[in-house]
This record gives C-alpha cells, sequence and structure tokens, in this order.
C-alpha cells in the first residue's frame, strides 16, 4: 500500500511547476524536474513539440507571470519509485492544456522525469 505521505509528496513536486509555470520562473519549476527530462506534445495549432525539458524552461522565462491560470493535480498512479499524474490546467496566457507527467523517485525524492501535453 502507497503511503499518503508519498501522494502529499508527489503533489507538492507538481505544485512545485506549476508554482514555476505560472510565475513564469523556470528556477523554480526546474526544482520539480530531472536534470535529464524530456518532454513532447502539441501547439495551439497542433505542430510537434519534443526534446528536452530546457524547451519548457525558456517558455516559461519568455511567458511571464500567468495571473489568471488555474489547475488540477490527478494522481493516477503510484508503486514504489514510479508515479503518474495528470494536470490540468486553464487559462495560462489564454491557453488551456492536459499534462502527463510520469516520476521516478530516486535517493528519496521524486522528480519528474517526462512531460507530455496536449494543448487545447
Amino acid at each position: 500500500m502507497t503511503k499518503i505521505s508519498e501522494y502529499e509528496a508527489i503533489i507538492q513536486v507538481i505544485q512545485t511547476y506549476l508554482e514555476g509555470s505560472n510565475q513564469g520562473k523556470s528556477e523554480i519549476a526546474k526544482q520539480a524536474f530531472a536534470k535529464d527530462a524530456i518532454m513532447q506534445g502539441t501547439n495551439k495549432d497542433g505542430s510537434l513539440v519534443s526534446g528536452s525539458i530546457e524547451n519548457l524552461y525558456k517558455v516559461l522565462d519568455e511567458s511571464g507571470e500567468a495571473k489568471d491560470a488555474e489547475s488540477r493535480i490527478d494522481v493516477l498512479y503510484v508503486d514504489e519509485s514510479i508515479a503518474s499524474v495528470r494536470v490540468i490546467i486553464e487559462n495560462w496566457h489564454g491557453l488551456n492544456f492536459t499534462d502527463l507527467h510520469q516520476l521516478f523517485k530516486s535517493n528519496g525524492e521524486w522528480k519528474i522525469v517526462a512531460k507530455a501535453y496536449h494543448t487545447h
């Protein structure tokens, strides 16, 4: 059985990502991601974005604060050192997203290792 404290730790990692995203500050969001994290998703026009999580950090720093953004976090699965989380984000600079994050626990710490997303 997964302890509630593990769910809370996972949610805190996602909240750190969202805090950095909403403030437009990659230095905050970086705390949630593994050094070699990857991402893949779609832009509003359907074009593909793929590669290093560094792509996200650039967008956050260029976009600035998203004052009206709202989000919901759903922990979908946890087992020992792996977890899957869905995040729904509304009105981030006028855009809506569904994110799926894969997390890995190493040395007692959860980090996002992969982000897949769809822009609505």
